[in-house]
């Protein structure tokens, strides 16, 4: 059966309400934490769901600690619970082993279950069921981290889901932001872009495939 947006949408919001609905806007810097992974019960459930997916042997206390980074486990778990496999999208410890190959899929012009776009592109309005990069590193500018769109190697990266979109904003659902899965509002210029500066963003993945 075709997976669809309605699948990746129920798996996020799955995890979201399992760690206690943990919610941020980054605009007016509001948090709401339920569950986070300094919780040994919830740092097991980590290991157990969320590494056996995308890799990765971190110990309770190694998580707990911020050790490890159990982000792109969390989003490779999300997208294996709506349905999809492993040459679907890349299930990975690292967020940019699937940014640098859907990429890639759209500069090479591609069939892929996403494409990326530059975060200025006319097209990089996020819409629900895309997915969201930043960059990450220390002494890295907005600016500078455009250049991520063109790297090839892996790099220190984060993403989020997109699970809703409204006038001005959207909702993405991210896993170990705040040590927890959060939800995050993200404010949107007048033309729909990504307007948080407050986060590297370079990319928008663009659904292609479902």
């Amino acid at each position: 059966m075709a997976k669809t947006v309605a699948d990746l949408l129920n798996a996020a919001d799955h995890e979201w309400q399992h760690w206690g609905k943990s919610t941020w806007n980054v605009a007016t810097g509001a948090k709401v934490v339920g569950h986070t992974d300094d919780e040994q019960d919830f740092a097991q459930f980590i290991i157990d769901n969320y590494c056996a997916v995308g890799g990765g042997s971190p110990s309770v206390n190694e998580i707990s600690n911020d050790e490890y980074f159990w982000s792109a486990v969390g989003i490779s778990a999300m997208f294996k619970a709506a349905g999809f496999v492993k040459p679907d999208f890349p299930f990975s410890q690292s967020h940019s082993t699937w940014l640098r190959k859907f990429i890639k899929a759209r500069k090479q012009n591609q069939p892929a279950l996403y494409w990326g776009f530059r975060l200025v592109e006319a097209q990089a309005t996020p819409d629900v069921g895309d997915v969201v990069g930043y960059a990450r590193g220390d002494g890295l500018t907005f600016e500078s981290a455009q250049a991520f769109f063109d790297k090839t190697g892996s790099y220190s990266s984060h993403s989020d889901i997109v699970v809703a979109r409204r006038p001005r904003e959207i909702d993405v659902i991210g896993a170990n932001v705040l040590d927890s899965v959060t939800k995050k509002t993200l404010p949107l210029t007048q033309d729909g872009l990504l307007a948080d500066r407050s986060h590297k963003w370079f990319v928008v993945l663009k659904r292609k495939g479902f």
